[in-house]
């Protein structure tokens, strides 16, 4: 991969989060506040929305808000039930083998 190509993977992929999170924050600013404490837009879910609508949105042009509004609101339905001190510690065992980078004496 060439030097260009990279730093135009990584502008893709800034510009995809950030849309990312502004489809996340419009989304959920449109959720009733009753709601909006007990359920979350599905981040990994809208992510995967905007990641496929992108291209669609780019070409569209001035067509496009009707697009956005609709993944709005797959978004809005897709909610994800928020569940408070939810956190489990890490189960931290022995494996049962050796690493294969373990080199033993030959």
């Amino acid at each position: 991969m060439s030097w260009l190509a990279s730093q135009q993977d990584f502008g893709a992929q800034i510009l995809c989060d950030k849309i990312n999170a502004l489809a996340v924050h419009a989304a959920s600013e449109s959720l009733d506040p009753d709601t909006h404490a007990q359920y979350a837009i599905n981040r990994g879910d809208t992510f995967s929305r905007v990641k496929r609508t992108l291209g669609h949105w780019l070409l569209q042009g001035l067509e496009a808000p009707d697009n956005i509004d609709s993944v709005l609101d797959e978004l809005i339905k897709n909610l994800v039930k928020i569940k408070p001190n939810r956190s489990y510690p890490r189960n931290f065992t022995r494996k049962p083998h050796l690493s294969p980078a373990y080199k033993t004496g030959v």
